[in-house]
């Protein structure tokens, strides 16, 4: 069965995300990037407003954003993010069942982002971001 060209880019582009994230993170395997890339947008989204959440999203390509909007529902308690440090104690709440996530990882995302998105949408993230997470994004 042949898969429309977005389709087979978009998973391809991701694949690249997952492996600069392998790299950055310096973790074993892909199913690891995978996990924590998954932790990092889920996390990020649950922070942050709805509005700055679907902003975000609409900032990545197609693969990326289904993943980080899956299975949220609009209007759903937010968490607080009061420094890059609290942020992290939630990411390995989240992922500690699997394994937890190396320190560095929201900035280990954040400059897979940084290089893989358009100026513009890279930016537009970065305004988005919580203040507390703005200091992990990469210059």
């Amino acid at each position: 069965m042949t898969q429309p060209h977005d389709v087979e880019f978009a998973s391809e582009q991701y694949q690249k995300w997952l492996v600069a994230l392998k790299d950055e993170a310096m973790l074993a395997t892909l199913n690891q990037a995978q996990a924590m890339m998954r932790g990092v947008m889920e996390e990020l989204r649950d922070s942050v407003s709805d509005e700055d959440a679907l902003a975000i999203a609409n900032t990545l390509p197609a693969l990326a954003r289904g993943i980080m909007l899956e299975g949220w529902r609009l209007g759903g308690e937010k968490h607080v993010i009061a420094s890059p440090d609290h942020f992290h104690r939630r990411l390995v709440s989240r992922l500690e069942p699997h394994q937890p996530p190396p320190d560095g990882l929201a900035a280990a995302v954040f400059a897979v982002w940084r290089k893989a998105l358009p100026p513009e949408k890279a930016r537009a993230v970065l305004e988005r971001l919580p203040a507390a997470l703005r200091s992990l994004w990469p210059a």
